[in-house]
């Protein structure tokens, strides 16, 4: 019961932690600021104290040094949430790679355990769909299946930073509508209209330096960081042409069916919405969109 408990309390806790230090950080007003952030902080402190793989102790420590980042920069109101949380990972990243040179972790073992794991978990799934299948049908006894599964594992292990880093933004997202919402605490630039999502433009450097990794030759050991920083920057670019999207929609006033026509169309050209984001860090695509007031 002790790992199930854990593996269910983990989402939880990756947000209770950042609520936790957002009221730290704030500081105490009130009596529903202490209901929420004793319950937070003590299931925060459980789920760190736990035993785990090097990928479990990795994301510990990379909450950590989030949650702690962040609520020291949401003291600060001229700072975004998304500054705010790209230079709480930011830090992470710093605070993991000296962990990896103080306890003698490298990324040969940290990828081989994500990879393990995730293909443990992919393989019985598929064997209780095998089991469950019927006799007569072969889509999960094809021969090139094994190789499919194989990529996939790869892929995960190779992203593993990655969708880390995007998973502690989500939950550092969520960390502040809970502080807000259910503590009542006012700190840290409140979140704005999607449609109006940006961030600072000196972040493209950031996606051409990991395109150079990826395409000079003799880099092969950057690899694994240009990969991670390419899709950071890719989902990060992706929510900014969808913000583009959105403006232009509530610009013509369009109705529901537009709407859901546009949200169909996004969703089968995902590349088109991170150049539409590019093309907008550049050009500033919305300053030349109608008011939707006028």
């Amino acid at each position: 019961m002790g790992p199930l408990a854990q593996t269910l309390a983990t989402p939880v806790a990756l947000v209770a932690l950042p609520v936790a230090a957002l009221l730290a950080a704030a500081g105490i007003r009130s009596r529903r600021t202490v209901l929420l952030g004793v319950p937070a902080g003590a299931l925060a402190l459980w789920w760190l104290l736990q035993t785990g793989d090097l990928p479990d102790q990795v994301m510990r420590a990379a909450l950590v040094f989030t949650s702690a980042a962040f609520a020291i920069a949401s003291r600060r109101s001229d700072l975004s949430f998304t500054h705010r949380a790209l230079l709480a990972v930011a830090v992470a990243a710093l605070g993991i790679t000296a962990a990896f040179l103080l306890f003698g972790w490298s990324w040969q073992r940290l990828h081989w355990w994500v990879g393990f794991r995730t293909g443990a978990a992919l393989r019985l799934v598929l064997s209780a769909a095998r089991v469950a299948s019927e006799p007569g049908a072969v889509g999960l006894h094809r021969p090139d299946f094994d190789q499919v599964l194989n990529d996939l594992v790869k892929t995960s292990a190779d992203l593993f930073p990655a969708a880390l880093a995007l998973q502690l933004m989500v939950c550092l997202a969520l960390a502040a509508v809970a502080g807000t919402r259910l503590g009542r605490i006012r700190i840290g630039r409140p979140f704005g209209p999607f449609a109006e999502f940006r961030f600072s433009e000196h972040l493209g450097w950031l996606l051409a330096g990991a395109i150079v990794l990826l395409i000079v030759p003799g880099l092969g050991q950057a690899r694994p960081l240009a990969m991670n920083l390419l899709a950071v920057m890719a989902v990060l670019y992706g929510l900014r042409g969808m913000a583009v999207v959105l403006s232009g929609l509530k610009a013509v006033r369009a109705g529901p069916i537009l709407y859901g026509v546009a949200a169909i169309a996004v969703f089968f050209v995902l590349p088109g919405t991170v150049l539409l984001g590019v093309l907008d860090a550049g050009l500033n695509l919305r300053r030349r969109l109608p008011r939707s007031g006028a």
